[in-house]
């Protein structure tokens, strides 16, 4: 069996250090909150559970931007599988659900209202 040099190592974790470095510096700067939290993502945190659409509506000052109709599960408040999804109906029971969405810039707020007109999630994605 061959004994392995401090050279030899030296170079694998040369290599090993320059291949992960990339990956390492993408994730970084892809997670990394390098921008500020904006109104609208501010105005949607705000918004309690339970509330009628026009008292969320109320929030923002506006009428949203676009009206949708989804049906899917919320596996949390801030979380929404679409029915297609497998996993949707292992979270619980399919409903459906309005979507009202309001944009500012690159970011967009949705509020998910229930069948019986309530607020039950509310959520921001940026583009």
């Amino acid at each position: 069996m061959k004994k392995s040099s401090f050279k030899e190592y030296l170079i694998f974790f040369a290599a090993v250090f320059v291949l992960s470095l990339p990956i390492f510096l993408a994730f970084y700067y892809q997670h990394h909150p390098d921008r500020t939290v904006t109104e609208l993502e501010s105005t949607v945190a705000s918004i309690p559970l339970g509330i009628s659409a026009a008292e969320a509506d109320a929030f923002f000052g506006t009428q949203p931007d676009s009206v949708s109709q989804m049906n899917g599960v919320l596996a949390n408040p801030t979380m929404m599988l679409d029915a297609s999804n497998q996993s949707a109906a292992k979270q619980g029971s399919i409903q459906s659900y309005s979507l009202r969405t309001w944009k500012q810039n690159n970011v967009h707020a949705t509020v998910a209202i229930d069948e019986s007109g309530k607020v039950a999630g509310r959520w921001t994605w940026v583009e």
